[in-house]
C-alpha cells in the first residue's frame, strides 16, 4: 500500500499504477490480435494483470474507508477506480471470448479495436499523471480524445456487424464474431466512462 508522509494512502499514485497496469493489459491484447498464434494463448497473461488490477482497486477502496482527508472527493476517487477496473475487466472478458468460443483468428475490426483500446488506456494514464499534479484544465484535452476514440469504437462495431450480415457465413461463427465486437465496443464505452468522470473533476475543481 502506498502512503504519504502523513501516513495517508496516496490515492492518485495508486490510480496511476492501476492505469499503468491496465495499459499493459491493453498492449498484451493488441499483441494477441496481431500475433500468428491463437489469441487465447495470451489469456493467462491478461488474467494475471486483471488480478493485479483487482488488488489495486481493493487497496483504493479500503483506503477510502480509513482515511479522512483525500486529494479529491471520495466519490470521484471511487468512480475513477471502479471505471478503470471496468476497462481492465473488459479487456480480460474480450480475450476470454476467444478462449471459450474457440475463435483462433483475428480480423481487421478486432485489430482496430485493439488500437483504440491501447490509445484510450494511454490517454487515461496521461490524464491521471496530469491529475496528480492538479492541472485540472489540462484534463480536457485527454477527455476529448478518449471520446473521439469511443466514437471510433462505435464505428468499428457497426462496420463489423454490417460485414457479418452482408457476407453471411456459418451462423455459429457469425455469432462468435458479433459477440466479440460487442464486448470490445463495451470496453471502449468503459474508457469513455473514465473520461466522463475526469470531465466532472474539471468542472468541480477548475
Amino acid at each position: 500500500m502506498l502512503f504519504t508522509k502523513k501516513n495517508d494512502v496516496d490515492f492518485l499514485e495508486l490510480l496511476i499504477k492501476a492505469a499503468e497496469n491496465t495499459l499493459e493489459a491493453a498492449n498484451v491484447f493488441r499483441q494477441a490480435m496481431n500475433d500468428t498464434k491463437p489469441p487465447s494463448e495470451t489469456f493467462q497473461a491478461v488474467k494475471d494483470l486483471e488480478t493485479k488490477g483487482d488488488e489495486l482497486t481493493r487497496t483504493i477502496f479500503n483506503g477510502l474507508n480509513k482515511v479522512f482527508i483525500t486529494p479529491l472527493e471520495r466519490e470521484d476517487i471511487l468512480e475513477l477506480a471502479s471505471s478503470l477496473d471496468d476497462v481492465l475487466d473488459g479487456i480480460e472478458a474480450s480475450l476470454a471470448r476467444f478462449d471459450y468460443l474457440s475463435v483462433t483468428i483475428t480480423d481487421t475490426y478486432m485489430k482496430g479495436f485493439a488500437e483504440v483500446i491501447v490509445d484510450s488506456c494511454q490517454l487515461i494514464l496521461d490524464a491521471f499523471k496530469v491529475l496528480s499534479k492538479k492541472k485540472y484544465l489540462q484534463l480536457t484535452q485527454f477527455t476529448e480524445q478518449i471520446s473521439n476514440l469511443e466514437n471510433e469504437g462505435d464505428r468499428l462495431m457497426r462496420e463489423g456487424i454490417r460485414e457479418i450480415f452482408t457476407h453471411r457465413k456459418d451462423p455459429y461463427e457469425d455469432f462468435k464474431l458479433k459477440e466479440i465486437y460487442e464486448r470490445l465496443e463495451q470496453t471502449t464505452d468503459s474508457c469513455k466512462d473514465v473520461a466522463n468522470i475526469l470531465h466532472g473533476v474539471v468542472l468541480r475543481y477548475s
